[in-house]
């Protein structure tokens, strides 16, 4: 008997310069979970708003490509409008992925006004899921002049407090908060691990990278994308019980450092 199966792939083309006009208060984020501000006295994350963060982001990448090498990233952005691309598809499209601004206090003045603060970087909520409570932390990107400073620490921080946290103390009270990357990455798994995350395990030909990433192993041979590497996943996570057994502790204790 004859089968029915009307699939279309997804929207992989957008507007020119999608949402570069529109006004933050009209940008429709599509988020499962409420959207806002997180600030700690170094770091305010704000909803990444393409009229706002585009172009900063968009410099910073160009200026320093290599910031993108383990990420999904494109490496090869020729303008605000590839960006704009990008964060509609890969983000506003899918009410399970929020992407944050990352801004920090100016690294000469640490005690600086938050209406002081600069761009830099941005990370994700990625993989949220308001049936089994869980979100991920991830796309984490952050331009060369904030590398091995404050702001990582801080960033993480204040989204593991949002996604762990209880809503009567501002957080959305789930389950699980997990973090994924490329075996291969040593820095990011250092990174989740001084944070509190557990590893848990690695999950083989995980991802197909884009073109010219590294990956564990080369594409299949004769298929789709046999040019581009398969990639391994570490992954790591912090659960509630985890998180009020004392990660959180943990993690303030870290955010407190001078």
């Amino acid at each position: 008997m004859p089968y029915t199966n009307n699939y279309k792939p997804p929207v992989t083309d957008v507007e020119t310069n999608c949402h570069l006009a529109t006004k933050p208060e009209d940008y429709d984020f599509n988020f499962m979970f409420d959207v806002k501000p997180l600030r700690s006295d170094r770091v305010e994350l704000r909803p990444f708003v393409p009229s706002l963060h585009a172009q900063p982001l968009l410099e910073g990448v160009q200026a320093n490509p290599e910031i993108v090498h383990w990420l999904g990233l494109p490496d090869d952005w020729k303008s605000v409008d590839d960006v704009c691309r990008w964060c509609e598809l890969t983000g506003r499209s899918n009410p399970g992925m929020l992407r944050m601004a990352i801004y920090s206090a100016p690294l000469d003045r640490l005690d600086a006004p938050v209406d002081d603060y600069v761009f830099a970087g941005t990370a994700s909520y990625l993989e949220s899921n308001y049936d089994n409570m869980m979100s991920e932390i991830g796309w984490i990107c952050i331009l060369k002049p904030f590398q091995r400073t404050h702001v990582n620490t801080h960033m993480v921080g204040l989204m593991m407090h949002q996604i762990l946290d209880l809503p009567e103390d501002g957080g959305w009270g789930l389950r699980r908060c997990q973090w994924k990357a490329n075996s291969l990455n040593k820095p990011s798994h250092a990174a989740a691990q001084r944070m509190g995350f557990t590893y848990e395990g690695t999950l083989r030909a995980f991802v197909v990278l884009p073109p010219n990433r590294e990956g564990a192993a080369k594409g299949r041979p004769g298929v789709r994308g046999e040019n581009r590497m398969q990639r391994d996943t570490w992954m790591a996570s912090t659960t509630w019980q985890e998180w009020e057994g004392g990660v959180r502790k943990h993690v303030d204790k870290l955010m407190a450092r001078r």
